[in-house]
C-alpha cells in the first residue's frame, strides 16, 4: 500500500510543478495588448542599411496600420520561395526593429514543411505582444519560437525543436 501511495504522490508532485504547467504553447490572449485605433502612423526611422533596403516594403506596410501589440505594424516579405523576412514599426514613434531571427539583410525565417507541425510562418495579433515563429531561422534550428514583443525587442519565450527535412533540429 505504501508503494502505490509513494507512486500516486510522485505523479502528483510531477503534474503539479512548474515544468509540467509550462508544457503547454504560449496564447495569444495570455499577452494582451491595447490596440490604438485611430493612430496615425509616423514616418519609419531607419537605422540601418538593411532597413533602409527595405523602406518600400516597410513604408507600404506602415500605411496599412497597426497589425501587431497595440500600435506597432509587422512589415513581412517574401525572400524566395519558403522565405519570409520582417521588421517591427512603432506606429508612435516610427522607430524600426529588426525581427527576432537578427538584422536585415540576411535574416529570414525559412519555412520548410514538417512532419509535426501543421503551418509554418509567423504568426502574430494587433492585439497581443506575442510573436509566434514556425519554421528555421536562417535555415538552422528548426522549431516553434514563441517570443513576447517588449517595446523594443522580443523576448524568447520559448522553443519547441522540430525536425525538418533539412536533417538540423537540435533540441
Amino acid at each position: 500500500m505504501l508503494d502505490r501511495f509513494c507512486f500516486a504522490c510522485g505523479v502528483a508532485f510531477i503534474l503539479c510543478t512548474p515544468a509540467a504547467a509550462d508544457s503547454k504553447e504560449p496564447r495569444f490572449e495570455d499577452y494582451p495588448a491595447q490596440v490604438e485605433t485611430h493612430l496615425k502612423p509616423a514616418a519609419p526611422k531607419f537605422k540601418t542599411g538593411g532597413q533602409r533596403q527595405f523602406r518600400t516594403m516597410i513604408r507600404e506596410s506602415v500605411e496599412k496600420g497597426v497589425n501587431f501589440a497595440g500600435h506597432y505594424t509587422i512589415a513581412e516579405w517574401g525572400c524566395g520561395s519558403g522565405c519570409v523576412q520582417m521588421t517591427v514599426v512603432d506606429l508612435r514613434t516610427g522607430d524600426v526593429y529588426d525581427g527576432p531571427f537578427g538584422a536585415l539583410p540576411r535574416a529570414r525565417m525559412s519555412l520548410i514543411p514538417d512532419a509535426d507541425v501543421d503551418k509554418t510562418g509567423i504568426f502574430y495579433q494587433e492585439d497581443s505582444s506575442l510573436f509566434i515563429a514556425r519554421g528555421c531561422p536562417n535555415e538552422r534550428d528548426c522549431g516553434g519560437y514563441f517570443y513576447r514583443w517588449t517595446g523594443t525587442q522580443f523576448e524568447l519565450l520559448r522553443r519547441i525543436a522540430m525536425k525538418s527535412r533539412l536533417g538540423d533540429a537540435k533540441p
